[in-house]
């Protein structure tokens, strides 16, 4: 056994099993019992450097856990943002990730023992198969969850601040925009009312609403009598959008109030008959007991609805909006005002987001889109 000064700290450092264990005594605490802190490694050195550095976090305030995981760290993050009011949409979305890409790859590293190396292999090896922007996205949960745990006193430096995200290898799938002749066969098979989630088609292509502002609707936020609808801004990192700022009406296609009646009285029947088994969300678009639907539910039937429709099943809910943007744009819609009908608070962003549906030159939403459907319909007929 040997001797040991480590600060003000004595201890000793013996041998136990197949390496080292270091022991230095921090006095007694508040109910009288010896306080000891004690590391373990293959060699005395090892040891050594390991009590230094307890010693050393010890002076400066951290609490180190030596048991607290990237996982723990990961998952306190999660819990923090839920409490923040993050969207359930962005909570899935970061869970996802968080569990696929961190958790299930370095989770079990305790937060101690993680090093700037262990990062940067982490990060190229998810370069292999991930977009850039996505790995932009879970670089910054790592750091984030280190960042609280250092808040907390868990650990002393972010190690993850100390690499640079790397270009992701697997290139950014572009967003694409029906055509008008592919929006109108989808309109068709859409007004079909063997699909359920047609009315949400209808309503996507019509107005431009976002899927996650589509989601949300409840049947208080839709005026049929006055063919409107109201939406709050979507959520967004970074800021307050449910105020009655954001709060915007959105005059709808005669299609969509026809298609939104009769979704409204299935709903009703549904409801009737489901009795206690209805979940009272009072939500537009639904499954058929009034539960939510999730971004794979509406995934699933939207691709349904594409292959019907003789357009392939390679589409995403999202590209409905895209949609939106490009006819509006061919049908000679100022710039300034599909910002505004989109919901946007200025030109730039549209022009940012949906730059490759928007015509170089570009000279009100529902009485357009009345006009160009009601004249492929007759063409057709």
């Amino acid at each position: 056994m040997a001797k040991i000064l480590v600060g003000k700290y004595e201890g000793s450092i013996y041998e136990e099993g197949n390496g080292y264990t270091g022991a230095l005594s921090l006095g007694f605490g508040p109910d009288g019992k010896r306080r000891r802190l004690k590391r373990k490694g293959r060699t005395k050195e090892q040891v050594k450097d390991k009590l230094i550095k307890a010693v050393d976090d010890l002076e400066q305030g951290i609490k180190e856990e030596r048991n607290h995981t990237v996982e723990k760290a990961v998952n306190a993050l999660l819990v923090h943002l839920a409490k923040q009011g993050k969207s359930e949409a962005t909570m899935n979305t970061y869970r996802g990730l968080a569990h696929h890409h961190i958790i299930n790859k370095i989770g079990k590293t305790k937060l101690t023992d993680l090093t700037a190396d262990d990062v940067e292999k982490w990060l190229d090896e998810c370069a292999e198969n991930m977009t850039t922007q996505t790995l932009k996205i879970v670089h910054g949960l790592l750091r984030r969850s280190i960042r609280l745990a250092e808040r907390r006193d868990k650990v002393g430096r972010n190690v993850a601040l100390l690499v640079d995200t790397p270009h992701g290898k697997r290139p950014t799938r572009r967003s694409r925009s029906l055509s008008l002749a592919q929006a109108t066969k989808l309109l068709h098979t859409a007004e079909d009312p063997r699909h359920r989630l047609g009315a949400y088609v209808i309503l996507a292509i019509v107005s431009g609403l976002r899927t996650e502002e589509l989601r949300a609707l409840t049947w208080a936020d839709v005026d049929l009598n006055n063919k409107v609808v109201y939406v709050l801004r979507s959520d967004r990192d970074g800021g307050d959008t449910k105020t009655k700022k954001s709060r915007r009406g959105i005059a709808i296609a005669d299609m969509a109030v026809d298609a939104l009646t009769a979704l409204r009285k299935r709903q009703a029947a549904e409801k009737l008959q489901a009795g206690d088994a209805w979940q009272g969300h009072n939500l537009v678009f639904c499954k058929e007991n009034g539960a939510p639907y999730t971004d794979d539910d509406v995934l699933r039937r939207f691709r349904r609805l594409t292959k019907a429709a003789g357009i392939g099943e390679s589409w995403v809910p999202r590209e409905l909006r895209h949609t939106f943007v490009s006819i509006m744009s061919d049908q000679g819609v100022a710039l300034e005002k599909i910002s505004d009908l989109v919901g946007h608070s200025d030109t730039r962003t549209t022009q940012t987001v949906y730059r490759h549906e928007l015509r170089p030159i570009v000279t009100t939403g529902a009485e357009k889109m009345n006009v160009i459907f009601n004249n492929q319909k007759t063409r057709s007929a």
